[in-house]
């Protein structure tokens, strides 16, 4: 450790940090995409309370032999951005949690910029997909995992408005044989309710680590196919998209590959000709997706503090 201290005196890097609704991550890096230093797995469900989890991942980064002048967090939401706080979330304890006045505490001279695990994502994936062609202007990146969210970056800059997008929360027309009721605590039968990993959970009574055992032929794929594509089309529609990536633990999971294929094909029958049908794939940087959109945000902050 000492070593590492003497190597890196003086010079300061960037760190991202990703906070899940189960656990955190965060990473140290110069560049987009190329970790120095990595820590996942740090504890922010129950009983871990908010405190506690900030606590873990200040020490991780203090600890990691790296000095940071810019910090970039991806977070569970919904989210204040402008007050730098956890807003109305179903989280025990984190609701109104000040988020970022509890990082910059202990990195007083650093900058520390809040956005949503699926606006940063979003914007990362939209730096490879546009390295690429320059022509792609508009990119979604939906996760569907403990929840299921939708960030959007559009002609240069994330969307805000008010809060942020909540494409998660909207209710789907359902398949005529579902009777799922739905599992969110807000909405019932919005998208999150009903393809959540904590709904595919409850629809098939497997608990959350062993949902990698839902048999590729199973029937829920039928209903997370239908409700993952009516996300898509519509945030097609809302947002003109040259892109909808779909990340998360579910489609990302070795053996899932054929999700996005029926996602993608559901979704262009969806929109049934009218508009351009936006490639719908899995993030280009896998299951790191979110914790490189962090490191974006840190890396980049003034897209995020100057809309």
């Amino acid at each position: 450790m000492l070593a590492s201290l003497s190597r890196n005196f003086g010079k300061k890097y960037a760190c991202g940090i990703e906070l899940g609704g189960q656990t955190a991550a965060f990473a140290i890096c110069e560049n987009l995409g190329s970790f120095l230093y990595k820590k996942k797995g740090i504890k922010t469900r129950e009983p871990t309370t908010p405190d506690e989890a900030v606590e873990a991942i200040v020490e991780g980064i203090k600890s990691s032999g790296y000095e940071v002048d810019r910090i970039g967090i991806a977070s569970f939401g919904p989210l204040d951005v402008y007050k730098g706080s956890i807003g109305n979330t179903p989280k025990p304890k984190w609701g109104n949690y000040p988020l970022v006045a509890s990082i910059q505490k202990e990195f007083p001279e650093a900058q520390v910029v809040l956005e949503t695990d699926v606006n940063a994502p979003a914007y990362s994936e939209y730096l490879h997909l546009n390295s690429k062609d320059n022509t792609v202007k508009s990119v979604a990146y939906a996760t569907i995992g403990t929840g299921v969210g939708v960030g959007v970056f559009c002609d240069g800059k994330p969307l805000h408005g008010k809060m942020h997008p909540e494409g998660g929360h909207f209710k789907p027309f359902h398949l005529p044989n579902d009777n799922f009721k739905g599992c969110c605590p807000f909405h019932g039968d919005c998208v999150e309710g009903m393809i959540s990993a904590v709904a595919l959970s409850k629809r098939t009574g497997l608990s959350l680590q062993q949902l990698p055992q839902i048999a590729t032929d199973d029937p829920v794929w039928d209903c997370f196919t239908e409700y993952a594509a009516q996300l898509s089309a519509n945030c097609a529609l809302l947002y003109s998209l040259d892109y909808m990536v779909i990340g998360g633990g579910i489609v990302t999971a070795k053996g899932r590959e054929y999700l996005i294929e029926k996602i993608q094909k559901r979704t262009k029958e969806l929109l049934n000709g009218y508009i351009h049908v936006p490639k719908v794939i899995k993030p280009f940087y896998g299951g790191d997706a979110g914790l490189v959109g962090a490191t974006a945000v840190a890396l980049h902050p003034d897209v995020f503090t100057n809309n």
